[in-house]
């Protein structure tokens, strides 16, 4: 595998720290690094350290905001939107198959160049004379960075390969898959380590560095993803005692540039506009309409998923219009998603009809576009903006903390749902109505739904959710529509629309119906992979 291969071609270049590379040339293994470092005298001082850490974080998951379509094609795999070279069945125009470089290959590159990156340091850092304090400190970011890497790969790729030293060509090309249990052990491990030497809070001139409470989340997910609740709901009130984190009273400037230094943050993409900025946000997610590339489309049903703001579903709140659906909802969907024929934006009105959305000739379009990420008043480089990358936030926490609770079996009070879900729900630019519902399966489905809208095209959460709830299946198999477009389908041929049930006269986005089996809720092992290391095994239906 040439990932692994990497790391024997890697050892000893401590390059790889300095530029932040993931390949490597052929002439540097006869040649003299140009910097003149060695392995013998860079770990030396406290600033060798540094460097060496800044390297792990440089292209790692919570570091590289380069533009792969990751996030974008993922959303492919929910029922919330869809990346617009969509089509029927797992594969999309070459995307998600063993052959994949933008995603499958792409994601375990990072991962295992990450991996070695983490493993070299944590060889290497006691020839470091420095403060005993801070080295533990250093060791717990870098422990944390790899075991993130290993909490990723599990949920997207089942067992694998479980590195945690230094290999040499041939113990890299021999290697084999680890069980899954043996990776989620060894996360639980390291982030546990981790978290028990990471500060609660860091000053600005540390802004991105890992704290407390991140290892925490993560490992609450992974206790979550597999059903161990009690543990879940423990960790959870780690991170809620720590008191050090809040909900935010704004929501669409959380996402922003001006929100990055909100304490609902926990974990981040630190970007800085025109240095090492974010391609995605104001660019890849900017519908057509207003110039941007429009890259993923939201479907029906997830705008359907926002409650009235009397906190009632659409089907039972009495302030429900079809003539004006987008009348009195829940604030999220205003902050979230451009509105056909509602949204007002740089002045402008959002289309409000299929000839001006588009729909049937940009690809993929449902009338709906993403407004979370969008920023009306930028006015910078559009490919590299300064807004940070979320990766967890406290509401996250929060909400974790409550499902925890219920499916461990605990006591449900009000008071519990007040420290929780009522603490997101009522934050100031959303103000929904308190939940006061504490029957187990009542309150599932209720949780289920604010999850779904309060983290709405969030790195993967949504993903995470369907699978754990065995829900998967259930959600991709079936039609994806866009916007209403008549109220005749059946004397309306300007685009594909349904003409019977609850979306009767809606565009039909794309019929997924029948093309998802289970084992397609995970990726492939990358062919690449397979090709130089035969010892991988294949995961099932690919």
């Amino acid at each position: 595998m040439k990932s692994l291969q990497k790391i024997g071609l890697f050892l000893g270049v401590i390059l790889i720290f300095l530029l932040g590379q993931t390949g490597c040339q052929d002439e540097w293994l006869d040649k003299q690094p140009l910097a003149a470092l060695s392995e013998a005298s860079f770990w030396t001082t406290e600033s060798d350290a540094m460097l060496a850490l800044t390297g792990v974080y440089r292209n790692s998951n919570t570091g590289l905001n380069a533009y792969t379509n990751e996030l974008l094609i993922m959303s492919s795999f929910t029922d919330d939107s869809g990346y617009k070279h969509g089509a029927v069945g797992v594969i999309y125009s070459g995307y998600l198959n063993e052959g994949d470089g933008q995603v499958v290959k792409a994601i375990w590159d990072r991962a295992y160049a990450t991996i070695f990156k983490a493993n070299y340091f944590l060889a290497n850092i006691d020839k470091v004379e420095m403060d005993a304090a801070k080295k533990a400190e250093i060791t717990a970011e870098v422990r944390f960075l790899r075991a993130y890497e290993y909490f990723y790969l599990s949920v997207l790729y089942g067992g694998v390969p479980l590195i945690t030293d230094v290999l040499t060509i041939e113990e890299a090309n021999n290697q084999t898959r680890n069980t899954l249990q043996q990776i989620v052990d060894f996360c639980i491990t390291e982030l546990t380590a981790a978290s028990s030497d990471l500060p609660t809070s860091r000053p600005e001139n540390e802004k991105g560095r890992i704290l407390k409470a991140a290892p925490l989340a993560i490992k609450g997910r992974l206790q979550m993803i597999h059903k161990n609740w009690s543990e879940a709901a423990a960790t959870y009130k780690q991170i809620i005692d720590l008191d050090n984190h809040i909900i935010d009273p704004k929501y669409k400037e959380i996402f922003e540039e001006v929100g990055e230094n909100s304490k609902e943050i926990i974990l981040s993409t630190n970007c800085v506009a025109g240095l090492f900025g974010n391609p995605q946000n104001q660019r890849n997610y900017h519908p057509d309409f207003y110039g941007g590339y429009q890259e993923d489309n939201l479907y029906q049903n997830l705008v359907d998923a926002y409650l009235m703001n009397d906190g009632l579903p659409i089907e039972e709140s009495p302030l429900y219009d079809p003539a004006n659906p987008f009348e009195n909802r829940d604030p999220r969907l205003y902050a979230s998603v451009f509105l056909p024929g509602y949204t007002m934006f740089r002045g402008r009105l959002f289309p409000t009809d299929s000839e001006a959305t588009k729909i049937g000739a940009l690809r993929g379009a449902t009338g709906y576009g993403w407004k979370k990420y969008v920023t009306e008043d930028y006015g910078g480089d559009w490919g590299s903006s300064g807004d940070d990358i979320i990766l967890v936030r406290y509401a996250d926490v929060l909400l974790s903390y409550l499902e925890s609770k219920l499916e461990a079996g605990d006591n449900i009070t009000q008071e519990l749902l007040d420290q929780t879900i009522n603490q997101v729900r009522g934050r100031e630019a959303v103000s929904m109505p308190p939940v006061t519902e504490t029957d187990p399966a009542e309150l599932r489905e209720i949780i289920r739904r604010e999850r779904r809208v309060e983290f709405c095209q969030e790195r993967l959460i949504r993903y995470m959710d369907i699978r754990r709830w065995g829900i998967f299946l259930e959600r991709l198999n079936r039609k994806f529509y866009g916007m209403k477009l008549t109220d005749d389908p059946d004397n309306y041929d300007a685009h594909t629309v349904e003409t019977t049930g609850k979306y009767r006269g809606h565009y039909i986005a794309l019929d997924k119906t029948g093309s998802y089996t289970e084992d397609h809720a995970l990726l492939p092992i990358p062919l690449y992979e397979i090709n130089i290391n035969p010892a991988l095994e294949q995961n099932p239906g690919y």
